[in-house]
């Protein structure tokens, strides 16, 4: 099993994320489950405001079209499943229209998956920003019912994470910015946590499972597992994704445009 994992963050500018986010899902996987983790060419700046988010979606359509059309040495399809690890799930449609493999993504799937861990859920994210993103995603996928809460970390700057990979004393800033959230949250009564965004790397290697009682829990852990479990019932059932109106995949004259018009083989 070939899993692609898409982030935001470009390797280049963020080596250190890169690495520790290679180890902690390589950590999670079952053997012989292989990841290979992509970002994009400037991505990680500041995806809180849709401008630079703008800026970095075509390097993501662009590897969902290298996922799609990748092959082994045997011509078979090389990847089984493209998960996005982005916390806003950006292109989450489009890929699913595109891709006839397993589509995964962040919020996505660690919402529906808190939803069986406690009767509501806060998300901690980096800045108050961010939130309005966060909060707009859940009412299109019908969870804002158990949402407790989204509380904001004050980190306004992005970048500021990469330091929290070499620098402790920023690390413990992120912590305390975090447990500071995390307990707004449980005061309004959160049940389930999810930390959405860079931090939740940090989170999930620090290894705290709890806050007075509310679950912390590990995203990037369960969107792995959920990948594996997606690719073998793809197996089982031949699909996993209904293709009658959202996910409806182009036909073939569409498709015949997008060679003509677009240059792109889909």
């Amino acid at each position: 099993m070939r899993l692609w994992v898409q982030v935001f963050s470009s390797r280049d500018r963020n080596p250190n994320f890169h690495q520790a986010l290679e180890q902690h899902l390589r950590s999670v996987v079952e053997p012989g489950a292989e990841i290979e983790v992509h970002g994009t060419k400037k991505g990680g700046l500041g995806e809180q405001f849709r401008f630079f988010q703008a800026i970095d979606m075509p390097d993501i359509i662009e590897n969902v079209l290298k996922c799609k059309h990748a092959t082994d040495a045997n011509g078979d399809k090389r990847y089984d499943a493209f998960v996005s690890l982005n916390s806003t799930d950006p292109a989450l449609v489009e890929a699913r229209e595109i891709l006839d493999i397993p589509v995964l993504g962040f919020l996505e799937t660690t919402a529906l998956m808190a939803c069986m861990m406690g009767k509501n859920f806060s998300l901690i994210t980096p800045n108050p920003k961010f939130a309005l993103s966060f909060e707009q995603k859940l009412k299109l996928y019908g969870l804002t019912e158990r949402l407790t809460s989204i509380e904001a970390m004050n980190i306004h700057d992005l970048t500021d994470y990469r330091q929290g990979f070499i620098d402790p004393a920023a690390h413990q800033r992120i912590m305390t910015e975090f447990d500071q959230a995390a307990r707004r949250a449980i005061a309004k009564g959160a049940e389930v946590l999810i930390p959405c965004g860079s931090h939740a790397v940090l989170q999930a290697r620090r290894g705290l499972r709890e806050i007075d009682g509310a679950l912390i829990v590990d995203g990037l852990a369960m969107l792995m597992k959920m990948a594996e479990t997606m690719v073998k019932l793809q197996k089982i059932m031949g699909t996993v994704v209904s293709r009658k109106m959202l996910y409806q995949m182009p036909g073939a004259e569409v498709l015949a445009k997008a060679r003509q018009d677009y240059g792109i083989e889909l």
